[in-house]
C-alpha cells in the first residue's frame, strides 16, 4: 500500500504535464498536406500521352492480333505496394498507367482484384496453374518463375536499401546488420538471397496482408532492427504513413530490382504486347508517369490560406492553454478517484489476458490441425513426451490411442530409418550451444500408420529451453506428412531420367539399324545361295568342283546352319528392341480422337484372351476379370492404339505374374477400375500376384530393368507404357505394390474440351 501511495503522489506530480503533453500532440497529429499524388485527384494522368503515337511504333505479330480477338479481359491482381501498385482509394500507380495505356491501345480490358480478394501466393499458384488470375503487373523475374510465367521487358529498376530507427546506430551496409533482427515479408524477392548469403542475420519474415507496411512497422516499434525494401516503396511508406522515426540507412547491395509484369504461361503473346508498348514510348510519355508518382512536391512563397490557418489555431491554442488551467484543479480532485478504477481495471485486464491466452492455445492447437501439422514436446531431463492429437491422427491413431513416450516415436519409425534419425537427434543436442538458440535440427524418416503402411514424415524442430549452463534441456518440433511430395518427386525424377534416356535410345536406335539391316539381309542372302535350288547357285557349284547338296551336308555336318539361325533370330529380336527403343524419341503419326478408356480396356482384354492363351503354360481366360467402373466416364483425347498397348503390356505382365504364383483358397484376378477425376480420368490395373518390393518397384519403369529369364522379355513394355502416357499424352503413370499380395498401377490422362490431331499433314 505504501508503494502505491507513493505511486499515487508522483503521478499527480506529472499530471498538470500530462495535459499539455497531450495537447500538443494532438496539434502535432494534425493531417499534414500529402506530398504524393492522389490518384483521385489525378484522373486523366495518362490523358497527355499520345496512344496512337504509341501504337504507330508497334508492330504486331500475326499471333499477337489473333490473341487480342481473341482475349478481350484480362484478370489482374494488385497489391498495396506504392507507388507502383496502391489500393487504398481505387487501383493506381504506375504499373497502372502503363496498363492503362495498354488498353486504350489495343482494347484490352484489365479487370483488376486485390489483396483482399487473393493473397499473393494464391495469386502465382493460379497463374501458374492458367486459373482464376492471368497477370500480376509488377514482379521480378527468377528461374523459378520463368518455368510457369511470361515476363514483359523490366519498366522501372529500383535500387535496395536498408531502413533502421532514426536513433539507430551506424549502418554503413549489410555487414553491420550480423546477428541483429532483420524483418522481411514472406515470399519477398530476397528472403531467398538473405538466407543463403547472410544466414547470421536473425531474419523474422512477416506473413500479413500487408507485408510491406507491418515490416516498417516492426522497425518503428523496434520489434526488428532493420528491413530492406526497394528505395522508391521505401520512401513512400515512410511519407504517406508518417513513419517519421525511420530513416534510409545504408543501401542494400544486392542486384537492383528490375520491375516486369508477370502473365501465365500460355500468353507469350500479351507478354510481347507488352514488352513492345512499353519500349515504344518516347521518354517523354515514360516521364510523363513516373513523375506523376515519384516527384515530390513543394510549395514555394506566400501561401494566405496556410497564414490563416496558423493564426487561427494559434487563437485556439491561447484560448485552450487559459481554459485548461481554469479547470485543471477541478480535474486533480477527481485523479486519485480514476486512479483507484484503473487499478480495478487492471485487475480486470490481467483477467482478460489470462482468458486471451487461454483463446489463444485454443487457437494454436486448431492453426496446427488447418495445415496439418503434428506438435511433439520433449523433456530431456525427465524424458517424458507430448505429442498433440493431430501427432498420432495423420498416422491413423487415436490421440491417446499410444503412451506419449519416446520409445512410441521410436519403434514407430522405419527401421531402416530409426538409427539415422537417432543419430541425428544426439548429435544436435551434443553439439547445441546458446549461440545455435535459432538453428533448427530438420530430417525425413517414415513411419507406420496403424494399417501398416509406411508415411514419409519431415520432422524439423529446435531447442526451446536450456539449462543455466547453456546445455538443451527441452526439445520443440513439428512433424508434417510429406508422402504426397514423396511421391511427386519420385514422379518428376522418373520423368527427367526416361527423357535423358530418350534421346541416348533414338541415337543407339538409328546406329545400330543400319549394321543390323546389313546382318540380316547378309544372312538371308548366305541361306538362299545354300538352300535355294536355282541355277545360278548350281552352276555357280560345279564350277567349283562340287555341288549344292554336299556344300549342305558340310554345312549341317560343322554346325553352320543352325548358326545361320541362330544370327537370325537374334537379328530379328535385337531389331525388335531397336523399335521399341525408338518409341522414346519421337511422337506417334496417328490422329487422336476421343475415346472412352472404360471401352479401350475392354476391347484390349479381349486382345489378350486370344494372344497370350495360346503363347504361354496359362490360359488368360481363366483370370477372373472384376470390373468397378464408374456410370458416365468422360472421354479422353488419345490415341487409342497407343492406350490399347499399354494396356496390353500391363496385363501381359500381370498375367505372367500371377502364372507363377500358388494359389489355395483363390483364384488370379484383375480388378479393373475406370473413374473421374479433377479434370482427369484414372485408370487402376490391379492384380492379385506376387507383388513386388521397393527395390523393383522404384526401377519397374527403367528401360531393359526386367525380372524375368534371359530371353523372356525385354525391359523394353512398362518404359514404352510410361512414355506414352506421359511423353504423348501429358499424364501420369504411377504403380504401388505389396510384397506377396498385389501390384496396382495407376495411370491419370487429361480430359480436352477438344481434340487436336497430331502427325504429318
Amino acid at each position: 500500500m505504501i508503494k502505491k501511495s507513493a505511486k499515487l503522489k508522483k503521478q499527480n506530480i506529472y499530471y498538470k504535464c500530462d495535459l499539455i503533453f497531450i495537447f500538443f500532440l494532438f496539434i502535432l497529429l494534425i493531417p499534414a498536406e500529402s506530398s504524393f499524388g492522389d490518384p483521385q485527384e489525378q484522373t486523366g494522368r495518362t490523358s497527355n500521352i499520345e496512344i496512337e503515337a504509341i501504337k504507330k511504333r508497334v508492330q504486331l505479330s500475326e499471333a499477337e492480333l489473333v490473341w487480342l480477338k481473341n482475349n478481350q479481359e484480362v484478370i489482374t491482381r494488385v497489391g498495396n505496394w506504392p507507388p507502383f501498385m496502391m489500393t487504398d482509394n481505387g487501383v493506381s500507380g504506375i504499373a497502372i498507367d502503363y496498363l492503362d495505356i495498354i488498353s486504350k491501345a489495343y482494347g484490352i480490358k484489365f479487370k483488376y482484384i486485390t489483396q483482399k480478394d487473393i493473397s499473393w501466393s494464391d495469386a502465382l499458384k493460379d497463374i501458374k496453374e492458367r486459373k482464376g488470375v492471368d497477370m500480376v503487373p509488377a514482379i521480378q523475374p527468377t528461374a523459378d518463375r520463368k518455368k510457369n510465367m511470361n515476363f514483359t521487358v523490366p519498366y522501372q529498376t529500383l535500387p535496395w536499401v536498408i531502413v533502421t530507427r532514426s536513433d539507430a546506430d551506424f549502418v554503413g551496409g549489410l555487414a553491420d546488420l550480423d546477428a541483429k533482427r532483420v524483418c522481411v515479408q514472406e515470399r519477398f524477392i530476397l528472403q531467398k538471397q538473405i538466407e543463403k548469403n547472410y544466414p547470421s542475420f536473425n531474419l523474422k519474415i512477416i506473413k500479413t496482408p500487408t507485408p510491406t507496411l507491418d515490416s516498417l512497422k516492426e522497425v518503428a516499434t523496434g520489434e526488428s532492427y532493420a528491413t530492406i525494401n526497394a528505395l522508391p516503396v521505401v520512401a513512400c511508406f515512410i511519407r504517406h504513413y508518417g513513419l517519421s522515426n525511420l530513416k534510409i540507412a545504408a543501401p542494400a547491395k544486392f542486384n537492383d530490382l528490375e520491375l516486369t509484369m508477370g502473365i501465365r504461361s500460355d500468353w507469350p503473346e500479351l507478354a510481347s504486347i507488352i514488352s513492345k508498348t512499353v519500349q515504344a514510348m518516347s521518354h517523354k510519355d515514360v516521364a510523363a508517369i513516373q513523375n506523376t508518382w515519384l516527384s515530390v512536391q513543394y510549395e514555394q512563397g506566400f501561401n494566405p490560406n496556410k497564414v490563416k490557418r496558423w493564426a487561427l489555431l494559434g487563437t485556439a491554442l491561447f484560448a485552450l492553454i487559459i481554459i485548461l488551467f481554469t479547470i485543471m484543479n477541478r480535474t486533480l480532485k477527481r485523479q486519485v478517484a480514476q486512479r483507484t478504477r484503473d487499478l480495478e481495471a487492471e485487475l480486470e485486464e490481467r483477467k482478460r489476458i489470462q482468458k486471451s491466452l487461454k483463446d489463444s492455445e485454443e487457437r494454436y492447437d486448431m492453426a496446427l490441425r488447418a495445415v496439418s501439422d503434428g506438435l511433439w514436446d520433449w523433456d530431456l531431463k525427465t524424458n517424458k513426451t507430448y505429442f498433440n492429437p493431430r501427432y498420432f491422427e495423420m498416422l491413423g491413431y487415436d490421440s491417446y490411442e499410444l503412451p506419449h513416450t519416446y520409445e512410441t516415436w521410436s519403434r514407430l519409425v522405419h527401421p531402416e530409418d530409426r538409427g539415422r534419425a537417432e543419430k541425428l537427434l544426439r548429435d544436435y543436442v551434443k553439439n547445441f550451444s546458446e549461440n545455435d538458440r535459432e538453428n533448427l535440427f530438420s530430417l525425413e524418416f517414415r513411419m507406420r500408420t496403424k494399417d501398416g503402411k509406411w508415411k514419409w514424415i519431415l520432422s524439423r524442430g529446435k531447442v526451446a529451453v536450456t539449462a543455466k549452463d547453456g546445455s538443451p534441456i527441452r526439445l520443440i518440433g513439428t512433424h508434417v506428412d510429406i508422402t504426397e511430395q514423396k511421391k511427386t518427386a519420385q514422379i518428376m525424377v522418373q520423368t527427367e531420367k526416361m527423357m535423358s534416356v530418350g534421346g541416348l535410345a533414338a541415337g543407339m536406335a538409328h546406329e545400330i539399324n543400319n549394321p543390323l539391316a546389313g546382318i540380316l539381309g547378309a544372312v538371308q542372302n548366305i541361306k538362299n545361295r545354300i538352300y535355294t535350288d536355282i541355277e545360278k547357285n548350281t552352276s555357280a557349284a560345279k564350277e567349283c568342283g562340287t555341288d549344292l547338296e554336299h556344300i549342305r551336308e558340310y554345312f549341317a555336318h560343322r554346325g553352320i546352319t543352325s548358326m545361320l539361325e541362330s544370327i537370325q533370330t537374334a537379328g530379328v529380336r535385337a531389331s525388335t528392341i531397336v523399335q521399341n527403343m525408338l518409341q522414346f524419341s519421337r511422337k506417334s503419326n496417328k490422329n487422336v480422337e476421343f475415346h472412352n478408356l472404360a471401352v479401350l480396356l475392354d476391347k484390349t482384354v479381349e486382345l489378350a484372351a486370344s494372344d497370350y492363351s495360346l503363347k504361354n503354360d496359362y490360359d488368360f481366360r481363366k483370370v477372373i476379370i472384376k470390373r468397378e467402373y464408374e456410370p458416365e466416364i468422360s472421354k479422353v483425347c488419345c490415341l487409342g492404339n497407343e492406350i490399347q498397348q499399354v494396356f496390353l503390356n500391363i496385363l501381359k505382365n500381370g498375367a505372367e505374374a500371377m502364372a507363377e504364383k500358388n494359389y489355395t483358397s483363390i483364384s488370379p484376378m484383375f480388378v479393373f477400375r475406370v473413374k473421374n477425376g479433377d479434370r482427369e480420368i484414372i485408370v487402376e490395373i490391379e492384380d492379385n500376384g506376387p507383388g513386388m518390393d521397393d527395390k523393383v518397384r522404384k526401377r519397374v519403369f527403367d528401360p531393359f530393368y526386367t525380372t524375368k529369364d534371359v530371353g523372356k522379355g525385354t525391359g523394353l513394355g512398362l518404359s514404352v507404357s510410361y512414355f506414352i502416357i506421359t511423353d504423348q499424352h501429358n499424364g501420369v503413370m504411377e504403380v504401388e505394390s505389396t510384397l506377396g499380395m498385389n501390384t496396382r498401377f495407376i495411370i491419370r490422362l487429361p480430359v480436352a474440351d477438344s481434340c487436336e490431331t497430331t502427325g504429318e499433314s
